[in-house]
């Protein structure tokens, strides 16, 4: 596995998974601090030609910094419903349906990174997996995200309900609700689909309900991340006034 950029070397060496660490000319001085740490860590560093990375690279985007190593570690699903169990009605999950660009899969590992999500449910077939471009997408936080990859969604789902959860689809039209009526004020699973089609109808059957984010301004839909974003920052911010 490749780490790109500064951003997801620092990560990849906080969760242990750096094994070499290469840094161009250009960057060597504005990361004494990274590879003093990596050095302590017992990784290896090299100051190696901007060529020598743009090759490793294949043409993405590094910054002057390259890592090694092993690939992220997936959770299985026993271990997310454990997790989900344990948690109870703050549990909150996120599920995938065919998000298919690379780009967009690593912004929304972000963001569940961020609101701190319990996992991230993608199916092994017809959605982004886990590598370079995802990660550096990310920023490098998708090491700080529970990522579990099913066979079967519609299966994941339903192994989900059995632990609790309240399966919420992420679907404008008849029979969706809007977002904002809603309190997730229990265990709970957003499920988006993919960029073009959202989704499928069997994955739609399996949901408990439908949320639709309005419009006002006339955009048919939000970017697929974009409306991750804003689906697990509403559930969170509920989630808080309630509390209080």
């Amino acid at each position: 596995m490749r780490f790109l950029g500064p951003h997801a070397c620092e990560e990849a060496l906080a969760q242990g998974e750096l094994q070499v660490l290469r840094i161009a000319p250009t960057a060597w001085d504005r990361t004494a601090k990274l590879r003093a740490e990596a050095r302590a860590a017992g990784v290896t560093v090299h100051r190696e030609p901007l060529e020598g990375l743009d090759r490793r690279a294949e043409g993405q985007r590094h910054q002057g910094v390259l890592g090694e190593g092993g690939g992220l570690r997936l959770d299985s699903m026993e271990q997310l419903l454990d997790r989900v169990t344990a948690r109870g009605n703050a549990a909150l999950v996120l599920a995938l349906d065919g998000v298919t660009d690379p780009h967009n899969f690593g912004a929304i590992l972000r963001s569940a990174a961020a609101a701190g999500v319990d996992g991230v449910v993608f199916p092994e077939r017809r959605n982004a997996q886990v590598n370079e471009t995802v990660i550096r997408a990310s920023a490098g936080t998708a090491s700080r995200v529970s990522l579990v990859r099913v066979v079967n969604l519609g299966r994941a789902l339903e192994d989900l309900k059995g632990a609790g959860a309240w399966i919420f689809g992420l679907a404008a039209g008849p029979g969706s609700t809007d977002y904002l009526s809603e309190p997730f004020d229990r265990a709970t699973v957003l499920v988006l689909g993919s960029e073009g089609e959202g989704l499928h109808q069997k994955i739609a059957e399996k949901c408990d309900a439908l949320l639709r984010i309005d419009m006002p301004g006339g955009i048919e839909s939000l970017n697929v991340s974009a409306a991750a974003a804003v689906m697990l920052f509403r559930a969170l911010a509920v989630r808080t006034q309630g509390r209080r």
